[in-house]
């Protein structure tokens, strides 16, 4: 189901090789500066915020944080953008009226939404708001989104690693269809949509890695988010750039949290290259 892919997205990881821990330290011989690799989540709430307070430390001493993307007026926009439904999108366009009636329904007994508003929206974009219901968010973004605001008031430098062009293809590209189908099946089937999240939650608070691991393994063959697209190729690809940024000064580099570690995660990736990468516990 989409939406526990979704979920994952939030996450994204691998084992974590014995150690349960959201924050690791890098270093390599004759690399002069420390940086360190932090687990994020990408969900608005503030207990989420001093799981490993530890991060709170480091920001303050390194000299940069880096993030999958860069917030800024303008990419924030795009997102906002991205998330009304294009002519044909448009639920009226592709639903049936009792299909309809469900979803209008639904999301105005559970946010007071009235159909008109509701209408605007990509069903992909609708099936992103049902977290909202389960946990209201309780801060002004996610804690990647948090620690950068935090950078930007120290002066210190931030950059992406990923576009938001990239990040955007990756879900609202999916065929409308499919988008449909899964927006029905959460909406229908909430109480698993909230056992998913219960099961996010658990791991993450927890600093459990692998148990991220676990929970991706259905995403293994999946049709149109696989788990080699969503985390491993993606990893590939954020190496050389890391390794770039590892040489210029000491860093922050905050990702989902399931991009950490496995077989094609960052830090069996780093260690390849002959970094030492460490828990901090």
């Amino acid at each position: 189901m989409i939406y526990r892919t979704i979920l994952l997205i939030s996450l994204l990881s691998g084992s974590c090789m014995g150690q349960n821990s959201l924050l690791w330290q890098i270093t390599k011989e004759n690399v002069k500066d420390t940086s360190y690799l932090y687990g994020t989540i990408h969900l608005a709430n503030k207990k989420y915020f001093h799981v490993n307070s530890k991060v709170h430390e480091i920001k303050k001493k390194v000299d940069a944080g880096i993030f999958e993307i860069v917030f800024e007026p303008d990419s924030m926009a795009f997102i906002a953008s991205s998330l009304k439904a294009n002519p044909g999108e448009k639920l009226e366009d592709i639903c049936s009226v009792e299909e309809r009636t469900v979803i209008f329904n639904y999301f105005k007994s559970k946010l007071g939404l009235q159909k008109l508003v509701v209408n605007q929206f990509k069903p992909i974009a609708l099936t992103t708001l049902l977290f909202q219901i389960i946990l209201p968010p309780d801060t002004t973004g996610a804690i990647d989104q948090l620690l950068q605001n935090d950078f930007k008031r120290m002066g210190k430098t931030v950059a992406s690693l990923e576009s938001v062009q990239m990040q955007h293809d990756l879900l609202y590209g999916l065929p409308i269809d499919f988008q449909k189908k899964e927006l029905l099946d959460a909406v229908q089937k909430e109480d698993s949509l909230k056992t998913a999240f219960y099961q996010i939650d658990s791991v993450y608070r927890n600093q459990d890695i692998k148990g991220v691991a676990i929970l991706l393994d259905n995403l293994k063959n999946h049709k149109y988010l696989s788990k080699e697209l969503l985390n491993d190729s993606r990893n590939i690809r954020m190496i050389p750039k890391i390794e770039h940024l590892l040489t210029q000064q000491s860093n922050l580099i905050c990702v989902g949290a399931a991009h950490l570690s496995g077989k094609s995660g960052l830090i069996e990736l780093l260690r390849l290259k002959g970094y030492k990468v460490s828990a901090v516990l």
